[in-house]
């Protein structure tokens, strides 16, 4: 498995990337987690809006977006309830156990892949550090994660 980390400043830019796929039957919202509604359920503005909604508990975080990729090896095709459990986990091995987050299916490349959409201002306003996020918690993540799945 292998990690693609983008974090930045545009919550909009993450959510419309994934909702066009969406609209494109190219991608799948498999899961909206720690959202008071099923995924399924969820207008656009909804799903905004609770992202929106925890970044304004602290306005001085000007880099509070993470978009991941997680990407699987070709041929590598895993049942939906494996992939929700895999990008769950791995939520709570990098330090957001607890963070509201969009889980994608992206359908249009050669390999599975999933994307995830969270945030990092905590419920009390406290902002989860994202420095060397990749190198030090996605590395031992994704090992562990493999290592748990085969």
């Amino acid at each position: 498995m292998v990690a693609r980390i983008e974090a930045g400043h545009s919550l909009l830019t993450a959510l419309n990337y994934n909702e066009k796929k969406v609209a494109g039957q190219k991608a799948v919202l498999l899961e909206a987690g720690y959202y008071l509604l099923e995924a399924s359920q969820l207008s656009f503005k909804q799903k905004l809006a609770r992202l929106a909604d925890r970044i304004s508990l602290n306005p001085r975080v000007k880099v509070n977006v993470l978009h991941i990729s997680l990407n699987f090896a070709p041929g590598e095709n895993l049942p939906v309830g494996k992939l929700k459990e895999i990008a769950a986990l791995y939520l709570v091995k990098i330090g957001f156990s607890g963070q509201p987050y969009l889980l994608y299916q992206h359908l249009d490349a050669g390999h599975p892949h999933l994307h995830l959409v969270t945030i990092n201002i905590r419920q009390d306003g406290s902002r989860i550090n994202l420095h060397n996020i990749g190198k030090f918690r996605s590395k031992k993540a994704r090992s562990e994660i493999e290592e748990e799945f085969g």
